[in-house]
């Protein structure tokens, strides 16, 4: 007791750095690309008939994209549960996005958490689920990389194309040994925890429509930043288009910043220098990133409160709901 108590304070601390440190490394990357910046030149630029361009593009793709989440989410548990609901689905997902607005892995541990107690799955198990899609998310990204290169047929500025095939192949190789029909020693004790579940025994047929959606989920995205680069009037080749912005998606996944915010407008401007000047790439930048975090604020606000209470009022009323050991020694008592 007196140990944990003596914790205690530390965990709070590295928690309260966890929540932190991404607002901090946006700040300070975000005043290094601003450094040498004209303001006024790039405010100049993020007229009303931009805002009017692209806010349509923006909407379509925060429905579509939504619709593909949920998909998604429905193949994966409904292979374990009873679990067909599209719109309770859809709703998991935009309930998370105000803590993805944060980092990626704050908002799929919401997801977690979320489709746990929707479901009545595992923690374990809501994890291996959210965790296959984001596999596929990270292979979607590294073919549109890979695709994109290949049909260049030239190197691209920037891009350690061993890096990413090596990424690739480590994906690869990490389904092959999960779903491998033969022991491994010491490997199985890891290849069967939960998390890793569906990852090992999900048909391949159902992986294949996973990885389809998740592409079509990534072109979208592309799609998107095609909509942007025209709103402000800059052209880019498509093949260019579509390395950068998966390669952009990849750096905006990992949980060292807010939405990307520092990382993303560092990345952005390095990738398409040879497009546009500074002002407008960060303008573009800027507005592709505010666009994402208010529509998936209002949609995560928007089912917060009501989802919650649902989920909660669903948990309590099925008996054979897993809430967690305290509720089964409850019911055991």
């Amino acid at each position: 007791m007196t140990a944990t108590t003596a914790r205690s304070p530390t965990s709070r601390a590295v928690r309260a750095l966890r929540f932190v440190l991404p607002f901090v490394v946006s700040g300070a990357l975000l005043a290094w690309v601003l450094r040498d910046i004209d303001f006024r030149q790039m405010l100049s630029l993020m007229t009303a008939q931009v805002a009017w361009d692209f806010i349509p593009a923006l909407l379509a793709f925060a429905v579509v994209s939504l619709i593909i989440e949920a998909y998604c989410m429905v193949a994966v548990v409904s292979y374990s549960r009873p679990f067909h609901d599209l719109m309770v689905a859809a709703r998991i997902k935009a309930a998370s996005y105000p803590l993805s607005i944060v980092n990626y892995a704050l908002g799929a541990g919401a997801t977690t958490v979320l489709l746990r107690r929707r479901t009545g799955m595992t923690l374990a198990e809501a994890a291996g689920a959210v965790f296959v899609i984001g596999l596929f998310d990270l292979g979607s990204l590294l073919a549109f990389v890979l695709i994109g290169v290949g049909m260049l047929g030239a190197s691209t500025p920037g891009l350690q194309i061993g890096v990413v095939a090596g990424v690739g192949a480590a994906v690869v190789a990490g389904f092959a040994v999960l779903r491998a029909p033969i022991r491994m020693g010491a490997f199985d004790r890891i290849r069967e925890l939960d998390v890793f579940r569906d990852a090992r025994l999900l048909p391949i047929g159902l992986l294949a429509r996973l990885g389809a959606l998740r592409f079509v989920f990534v072109g979208v995205f592309i799609a998107l930043g095609r909509a942007i680069f025209e709103a402000f009037s800059v052209h880019v080749p498509t093949l260019d288009l579509i390395i950068n912005v998966s390669l952009l998606l990849l750096v905006a996944a990992l949980p060292i910043a807010v939405a990307g915010l520092g990382t993303g407008q560092l990345v952005f401007v390095g990738l398409f220098e040879e497009f546009a000047p500074a002002e407008t790439l960060i303008a573009i930048s800027l507005t592709l990133s505010f666009g994402l975090i208010v529509t998936r604020a209002v949609l995560g606000l928007a089912v917060a409160r009501e989802f919650t209470v649902e989920a909660l009022a669903a948990t309590s009323a099925e008996p054979g709901t897993d809430t967690g050991a305290d509720d089964v020694g409850g019911k055991q008592a």
